[in-house]
C-alpha cells in the first residue's frame, strides 16, 4: 500500500509541475448550432485547479462558451521537448466555463497574475471592452505521462487519481 500511495504522489507531483509549467492551453467549444470548434488561448492556473483564460467577445469560442458552458481543455507538452511524438505528456478536461465580471477581487488578482506572466499587452487588452475574463472549472479530467501511464481523475478537486489500464486482451473464439 505505501508503494502505491508513494506512486500516486509522485504521479501528483509531475503533475502539478507539469499544469503550472504550461501557459497556453487549446480549447474545444461547441458553437451555437451544435458544431464543435478548437483554438487556443494563453491560460493562467487558478491554485484551487481551476484555469482563467480572457477572451475577446469578437472570437468564436466565446459565443461558444456563452451558447453553451462547458469546455474541453488540453494542456500538451511540445513535440521538440518530448522523448516521443505519440507519448507527450498531456492533462486532458472537461470543464464547466463561468464568466468572472470586472468588479470582482477574483477578476483582479487574475488580471494581475495575467500581467506578470504575459506582460504589459495585457493593460492593453484589459482597456478592450470585449475582453472577459472565463474560468474552466475541471469536473474531470485524465493526465498521461507516456505509454501506459495514464490516468483518470475524479471526486472533489479531482484529487482521486486512478491508473487506466490496458484494455482487455481478446478472448479466443
Amino acid at each position: 500500500m505505501d508503494r502505491e500511495n508513494n506512486a500516486i504522489s509522485r504521479v501528483r507531483a509531475d503533475m502539478r509541475r507539469f499544469r503550472a509549467s504550461v501557459d497556453n492551453l487549446l480549447l474545444a467549444t461547441v458553437s451555437p448550432d451544435g458544431v464543435p470548434e478548437a483554438s487556443a488561448a494563453p491560460a493562467i492556473a487558478g491554485d484551487s485547479g481551476e484555469f482563467y483564460i480572457y477572451i475577446s467577445r469578437l472570437a468564436r469560442h466565446t459565443a461558444n462558451l456563452e451558447a453553451h458552458p462547458q469546455a474541453g481543455v488540453l494542456l500538451i507538452e511540445p513535440v521538440d521537448a518530448a522523448a516521443n511524438a505519440f507519448a507527450r505528456q498531456r492533462l486532458s478536461y472537461q470543464c464547466k466555463a463561468t464568466l468572472v465580471p470586472r468588479d470582482t477581487v477574483t477578476f483582479n488578482l487574475t488580471m494581475q497574475r495575467f500581467t506578470e506572466r504575459f506582460g504589459d499587452i495585457v493593460a492593453t487588452l484589459r482597456n478592450l471592452p470585449d475582453f472577459q475574463l472565463v474560468r474552466l472549472t475541471p469536473v474531470s479530467g485524465t493526465y498521461v505521462r507516456g505509454f501506459g501511464q495514464a490516468w483518470r481523475l475524479t471526486g472533489p478537486g479531482l484529487h482521486e487519481i486512478e491508473h487506466i489500464g490496458s484494455p482487455a486482451k481478446p478472448q479466443p473464439t
